[in-house]
């Protein structure tokens, strides 16, 4: 065994740092606003407009932060160690300032915040890329990585409330900051021995100094291919994810169960990782991630049928899109870090792992830009009376048009990835020369 083998202990290694870097994922851009309109008086459509330009901040420099990090091979502990403790600074002072007024701390710390996040996030799918050829093990430490994820996400978003119930309200964002904090540096730890004995197998392979455009330039076309599936995946995905609170509380009159639910869909998503694992086995990569956009499916169209007190229905609904969710996040990774090792793209692994994670964020944004927009042209007006067309074009909103989405990328994974593979080139064969010296334990 050498010292980079994956096995369980190494998994664990690196995937834990994922569950603190998730607090400044999706739990940031839910808890701060709240906390921010109701404890500082900022207003709503302040709020809204600060969040937008940070997202579109955050997403345009993830390329920029790809192309360093390539730059900076050989570093990576020390990336990681900066950014887990820039964010974890940045979320204490964010949830328990402000030290400027209220809107500026607010865009400041989440800035940086997030920023921090991009850095840790875009390291780790490098890491992940350079550890292993092996196509199967690349879907073994994406799903780890992103079972923790989940995994923090849920805690992240839970915390403050099971937190205020032990402690006094104002004090529940000190321990919520220390929580994060010892969780980043046990994180920390676990990474650094990981990154250290792949760095030691690993040969350092300059960029030459390309830029962030030279390096889009090396995408292959099957990348370009794959980002696209994602791109219109993610926009599908994202459209549900801006809508939710409205569709739970206005069309279903079920606002008290709206975290539950979310809770439910998150659950099932990490849960349900190891099922894809072992479906690419049998159908191949692509195979399963078609199967998922079908599921996804099967589970937003049930939304479009349900209205007020129709519970059940829309736990379904959350455990089918939580299925299809734990595909979304395990192979779109896994399949570029395969096409980087297919076309010996090591150099720019960083640089291509940061275009996934732009589309991700651009798609919330632009998830936004298209929905409310139909929303406010139907007349829907969010918390109150609301005719039956609108309430129908909220439905239709958020169900039928990532259906059609969902069934778009499905399409372009058969016409560019599977009818091809099925013509003579098996995408799942499996690369056991181990390229970059690790084994299996």
């Amino acid at each position: 065994m050498t010292a980079c083998a994956i096995n369980g202990k190494s998994l664990l290694r690196y995937g834990f740092i994922a569950l603190p870097v998730a607090f400044a994922g999706f739990p940031l851009y839910v808890l701060a606003p709240d906390l921010y309109a109701t404890r500082h008086g900022l207003s709503l459509t302040l709020l809204g407009t600060l969040l937008l330009a940070i997202r579109l901040v955050d997403a345009v420099q993830d390329p920029v932060i790809g192309w360093l990090t390539d730059r900076l091979r050989g570093r990576f502990n020390r990336l990681v160690t900066a950014a887990g403790l820039v964010l974890c600074v940045s979320v204490l002072g964010l949830f328990n300032g402000p030290f400027l007024t209220p809107a500026l701390w607010f865009t400041l710390c989440m800035v940086v915040a997030v920023s921090a996040y991009s850095v840790l996030t875009i390291v780790l799918g490098a890491q992940a890329t350079l550890w292993t050829a092996d196509r199967d093990d690349q879907t073994r430490i994406a799903g780890a990585r992103e079972g923790f994820g989940l995994v923090g996400l849920v805690v992240a978003v839970s915390m403050p409330a099971i937190l205020s119930q032990f402690t006094k309200p104002d004090h529940a964002y000190w321990w919520y900051g220390a929580i994060l904090t010892i969780l980043m540096l046990a994180g920390i730890a676990g990474f650094s021995k990981v990154s250290a004995r792949v760095a030691a197998s690993v040969p350092v392979i300059g960029n030459g100094g390309a830029s962030p455009f030279q390096a889009l330039r090396t995408l292959p076309r099957e990348s370009r291919r794959l980002l696209a599936v994602y791109g219109l995946g993610m926009l599908a995905s994202s459209i549900p994810a801006v809508l939710v609170i409205f569709y739970v509380r206005d069309r279903l009159d079920a606002e008290h169960l709206t975290g539950p639910f979310l809770l439910l869909y998150f659950l099932s998503g990490a849960m349900t990782m190891p099922l894809w694992r072992h479906l690419t086995g049998h159908v191949g990569k692509y195979g399963a991630w078609a199967l998922s956009h079908l599921l996804a499916v099967a589970g937003l169209l049930g939304a479009f049928f349900l209205g007020s007190g129709d519970i059940w229905g829309y736990a379904a609904v959350c455990a089918l899109s939580g299925l299809a969710l734990g595909a979304d996040l395990t192979l779109p990774p896994s399949i570029l870090a395969d096409h980087v090792h297919d076309r010996g793209n090591q150099a720019f692994s960083a640089t291509h792992y940061a275009f996934l994670a732009f589309i991700s964020k651009a798609s919330l944004a632009l998830a936004s830009a298209i929905a409310l927009p139909v929303l406010d042209i139907a007349g829907f007006q969010p918390k109150a009376a609301n005719s039956g067309n609108a309430l129908m074009a909220l439905s239709a909103t958020y169900a039928l048009l990532p259906c059609l989405l969902k069934l778009m990328a499905a399409g372009l994974l058969y016409v560019f990835f599977i009818r091809a593979e099925t013509g003579g080139h098996d995408e799942n064969r499996q690369d056991h020369s181990n390229r970059g010296g690790c084994s299996h334990d």
